[in-house]
């Protein structure tokens, strides 16, 4: 009975993270928030808690303040619409949120990230796609994916367990391909985030719609434009080509990233691939 417990509470929690995390924008709270969960506020406060490490509203609050934080460095949108688009009711709380989480105020970390990003870009003056194992950019349109996911919070170097759960739920369930595709997706800039904090999804494509099954989650990723870049190699080396991506490909080809999540999409990976063998397709949300 209490496995049967912790499995409905999990399912619970993650009904509210996905309901968090799609109204970023929106004044939502606790009683909206606990009623997409199926609890009551009471029990969900606790639960919420008890799982996740913290309440509700910080972590609400702390995903809208590193959204934030993306848009400042990623769109040339105005400091007043960033803050609306992270759910704030006026700049002003807005910059009173960012500057307690930050410790600067919104206008110094677009011109502190962006002087970073120069500086990176001094010290990849001499590196190449080629150099990275890296395929020259494909512009592609998709349409929706439909996933089902387990999401694993921590050091994205360790997120092998929820793959060998989620493909142990795709074995028990006949009405799912034998050889899948299998997809993550990568939340947080670790540059940002805390460890603990870092949120990561290893996802399974599925041909429709699900309920949650207790890890199990479900999401569906918005089509679109996307920039797809094709990485062979190690896991090792990811962030290297993420921080390339981000700090000079960005810039270098004019791209302003849509406000979705960018995703990785295995084509070659363990266990049938050595990791020299291993090919990763990035997917870029742009405009």
């Amino acid at each position: 009975m209490r496995t049967l417990t912790n499995e409905y509470y999990l399912e619970e929690v993650n009904r509210a993270i996905e309901f968090i995390e799609s109204n970023i924008s929106r004044d939502i709270g606790l009683k909206e928030i606990s009623a997409a969960s199926n609890l009551s506020k009471y029990h969900f406060h606790r639960v919420f808690k008890s799982i996740i490490g913290n309440t509700s509203k910080n972590y609400l609050t702390r995903l809208r303040l590193e959204k934030s934080s993306y848009l400042l460095k990623n769109t040339n949108k105005k400091i007043a619409n960033i803050a609306f688009d992270s759910g704030y009711t006026s700049p002003e709380t807005f910059n009173r949120a960012f500057k307690s989480h930050f410790s600067t105020s919104p206008s110094q970390f677009r011109k502190s990230i962006l002087q970073e990003v120069k500086n990176k870009q001094v010290i990849y003056q001499d590196t190449t796609l080629e150099n990275l194992s890296v395929s020259e950019p494909e512009i592609v349109s998709i349409e929706d994916l439909n996933l089902a996911y387990i999401r694993h919070f921590g050091d994205y170097s360790k997120v092998a367990q929820p793959f060998q759960e989620l493909m142990l739920w795709v074995v028990k369930n006949p009405a799912l391909e034998l050889n899948p595709t299998i997809l993550g997706i990568k939340h947080d800039n670790p540059d940002l985030t805390k460890e603990s904090n870092i949120r990561f999804d290893a996802c399974v494509l599925i041909k429709k719609e699900i309920q949650p099954e207790g890890k199990i989650g479900y999401k569906k990723i918005k089509g679109g434009k996307f920039a797809v870049f094709r990485y062979t190699g190690g896991y090792e080396a990811i962030y290297s080509v993420y921080d390339y991506i981000y700090n000079v490909c960005l810039f270098q080809y004019g791209w302003e990233l849509r406000d979705e999540v960018t995703f990785e999409w295995y084509i070659k990976s363990p266990p049938l691939y050595k990791p020299e063998q291993f090919v990763t397709d990035f997917y870029l949300p742009i405009v």
